[in-house]
């Protein structure tokens, strides 16, 4: 297809105006923008994002008078929330897990469980908590660090927590004045479950968080101008 000037400079203008435009319009300059291709383009890919300099195939039509070439982009935005909700979730329901009973040893009259896991749990529980609304903000950065180190605070209570459990399934030999060494096994509550599970929540939205901000799907993808 071959444009005449008056068309020509017409889409520069608007190609020219495009992304920087449209989060200048009463958005903050955080906010990501998408290509809203006019009717007779193709469609566009999720997170495709033009290269410095890209302008539209000239085989392709004209886009109507008025037509918006950029919009907002939400995909991005949601996604993050999406990935802060499981932390914060995740850690509510470990801090939770900590005030409920935790394990019942077979004889807890005379042989009592330590309470650090317990105090570990509602400790790490408000620190996802914390994670979880840092990640909601805007800024990629933060987004990202406060994911990395939520999974790795998730991972870690885990295995603090499935170490308990094992402890208390295979036992373990504690002196008794009274009796000697005696072997000592106790099970998990529905406190333990429920950190562990709150866990599990916090590490997938950790792992949310990896995802990149430009990640792409199959399919066509725009040209550029030859």
């Amino acid at each position: 297809m071959i444009l005449d000037n008056h068309h020509s400079q017409g889409r520069e203008q608007q190609n020219e105006q495009g992304p920087q435009a449209a989060r200048d319009s009463g958005e903050t300059a955080a906010t990501p923008v998408r290509l809203n291709p006019p009717p007779g383009w193709p469609p566009v890919p999720p997170g495709w994002a033009p290269a410095p300099g890209w302008q539209p195939d000239p085989s392709w039509p004209d886009p109507p008078p008025g037509w918006n070439l950029w919009i907002k982009d939400t995909t991005a935005r949601d996604w993050q929330l999406r990935a802060a909700g499981c932390v914060i979730a995740g850690g509510a329901a470990v801090f939770l897990g900590s005030l409920l009973p935790f394990v019942s040893p077979p004889q807890p009259d005379f042989y009592v469980i330590s309470s650090a896991p317990k105090d570990t749990a509602a400790f790490f529980g408000i620190v996802l908590i914390l994670l979880g609304v840092v990640m909601r903000a805007r800024s990629r950065r933060a987004h990202v660090i406060s994911g990395i180190i939520a999974f790795a605070v998730a991972g870690l209570t885990e295995l603090i927590l499935a170490g308990f459990i094992a402890a208390g399934l295979l036992g373990v030999d504690q002196t008794d004045d009274l009796f000697g060494t005696v072997h000592v096994t106790w099970s998990p509550q529905a406190g333990i479950i429920i950190c562990a599970l709150g866990c599990a929540a916090a590490g997938i939205g950790g792992i949310l968080s990896f995802r990149p901000a430009d990640e792409q799907t199959s399919g066509p993808r725009p040209r550029a101008a030859r």
